[in-house]
């Protein structure tokens, strides 16, 4: 019983092995089962590889190759197109200028940069303050991120256009293809500096810094770019100027006359505003004002009757000021400039009936004086030189000394008297050790090199350009500068300074007055040109929203943590 039971479950198991080999064999033939797991895990485990490698790989194309950056398309205007790289050029350039205007701004106005740009504020945490910003411009960081686009199919249509402008004469000169060269060479000089200094590849921190996705040859050609740019919008006002006819430079004229004729007149005010802290000039009521201003024209009966009574009418703190008969004198002034002092006072000094030797007092509220105005030459064309470059050696005489508290001190008129002496004593013996050389322009201008007390124009070689009869330089200086001169006619001049060994380099020998109105036509032109350029491109601008977005916020990001972690100073000069 017992053997017979145990052959009887032996071959149950051998009966069920069988069964099972046979499904299994079964299962192969068909093909199903195993084989479609296989296929489907081995798909699986393809894709999930593939994701990962596309996750890192992405990565070191954004963050490290910059791939994307260089052949993604941020904005399209008409056939230009604007690459990441260049988007992102741009939104740091903004972020720069934003810093550099600031900071201008706290040397110039002490501290008023901050309510420009706040150059320690997140700019996504600073409200951007013009008042022409688009709609979707909130903040600073939202101004970079639109205008980025804008500024870069600008400068890059410029750039463009530069190109075809060359056959109707645009070129860049030797002089301005030098400054470019020095320009990015300094520039890349100041990067490879900073970039040794925290350690990075220069590639990799112009792409940090400057722009993501640039290189160092790829930032040098985007900075002789935008400098070819300028140069050709320079050149296309210059041209707009050229280009202008004579008849419409004389349609112009008759149409504007009184804005661009220009008077002389002698000018002297007697106050009625309250006394300052410390003064102790007599205070005049204005009635008391006005009787005085009616005695001063009362003694007036030539210019050189009003001289003498300036300097008997003038307070006794300004005596000294109205010694020089020069002070009064104010040369070719326009009606715009006087209108700012007072409409009535303008109108009458620039009425078609003045003539020379008029004379008139007017209470001038928001001078609280009246002012006595006596015409010298009544309006009419300017038709002194429109401008010239001079060249200048500086002999400084020092007026004042410093304290043992740093404050400075005026020195006594005997010590003055002997600093001028000895300035004009060195001047004279400048000017004779040029004369005694080779006495050209260039020995001249290595000479203020290296002995102007000018600092202005001392890396120049003293020399200053442009010069009109607006600039701000001292009367002799600019009487000097205007006269009629040959050039390389040298002489020696004085004023408050010293003493000024001036050298004429020459001159735009166009009358004031036309070259005025020719300025006037070009500005006009040129601002129609820019202008629609300008708002063609706001409007006909095609965004790549989601590739600015992503590339902007990533710029946004770095940009904070700028802020953040960094003193106030720009990142790229």
């Amino acid at each position: 019983m017992a053997n017979n039971e145990i052959k009887t479950n032996a071959e149950i198991y051998r009966e069920q092995r069988k069964a099972r080999l046979a499904k299994a064999a079964k299962k192969k033939k068909s093909g199903k089962g195993s084989k479609v797991l296989t296929i489907l895990f081995k798909v699986f485990v393809i894709l999930l590889v593939a994701a990962l490698a596309l996750f890192f790989v992405g990565k070191q194309l954004i963050g490290t190759f910059f791939l994307p950056q260089k052949v993604l398309t941020a904005a399209t205007y008409n056939e230009v197109e604007l690459t990441v790289a260049e988007y992102n050029y741009y939104y740091m350039s903004l972020f720069n200028r934003a810093v550099s205007v600031s900071q201008q701004y706290d040397q110039t106005y002490q501290g008023y940069g901050s309510s420009y740009f706040d150059t320690s504020v997140d700019p996504a945490e600073q409200d951007y303050p013009g008042e022409d910003a688009p709609e979707n411009v909130k903040t600073w960081a939202d101004y970079f991120k639109h205008t980025a686009s804008e500024s870069g199919l600008l400068m890059k249509s410029l750039y463009n256009m530069s190109e075809e402008a060359k056959a109707d004469g645009f070129a860049v000169t030797e002089e301005q293809q030098k400054e470019i060269d020095e320009q990015i060479s300094q520039a890349i000089e100041n990067l490879k500096t900073r970039a040794e200094e925290e350690d990075f590849s220069l590639d990799n921190y112009i792409s940090r810094i400057c722009g993501e996705g640039l290189t160092e040859e790829s930032y040098k050609e985007l900075l002789e770019r935008d400098m070819i740019a300028q140069y050709y919008n320079e050149w296309y006002q210059e041209k707009a100027k050229e280009d202008i006819s004579i008849e419409e430079v004389n349609t112009y004229y008759n149409a504007h006359k009184t804005e661009i004729d220009t008077a002389t007149i002698r000018f002297f005010s007697v106050s009625y505003a309250e006394a300052t802290e410390g003064s102790t000039d007599p205070v005049y009521t204005k009635e008391q004002a006005k009787a005085r201003a009616d005695q001063f024209v009362a003694k007036v009966t030539d210019e050189a009757s009003f001289i003498a009574a300036s300097k008997e009418f003038a307070p006794e703190s300004m005596k000294e000021s109205y010694a020089d008969d020069s002070v009064t004198l104010q040369k070719n002034i326009t009606k715009t400039a006087m209108t700012q002092l007072s409409e009535d006072f303008a109108n009458w000094i620039f009425d078609a009936k003045r003539v020379a030797g008029n004379i008139a007092a007017f209470d001038v509220e928001s001078q609280q004086a009246y002012c006595i105005a006596y015409i010298v030459s009544p309006a009419a064309k300017d038709t002194g030189i429109a401008s010239a470059d001079v060249r200048h050696i500086l002999v400084q005489a020092e007026t004042t000394a410093t304290g043992s508290d740093g404050s400075s001190e005026p020195l006594s008129d005997a010590q003055v008297e002997e600093n001028f002496a000895k300035a004009k004593t060195e001047a004279e013996a400048i000017l004779a050790e040029w004369k005694a050389g080779k006495a050209t322009e260039e020995t001249f201008k290595a000479l203020a090199t290296e002995k102007t007390d000018d600092p202005g124009s001392k890396e120049t070689g003293g020399l200053y350009e442009d010069i009109t009869a607006e600039s701000q330089y001292v009367p002799e200086f600019l009487d000097w500068s205007l006269a009629s001169h040959k050039p390389g006619d040298t002489g020696i001049i004085k004023t408050s300074y010293g003493y000024h060994i001036m050298y004429y380099v020459g001159a735009d020998e166009t009358q004031k007055w036309e070259s005025d109105v020719r300025t006037a036509i070009a500005t006009e032109t040129y601002n129609t040109w820019f202008d629609g350029l300008y708002n063609s491109i706001t409007e006909k601008t095609e965004r790549n929203e989601v590739i600015i977005n992503y590339f902007a916020e990533r710029t946004e990001k770095f940009v904070s943590n700028y802020v953040k972690n960094s003193s106030s100073t720009s990142l790229t000069y």
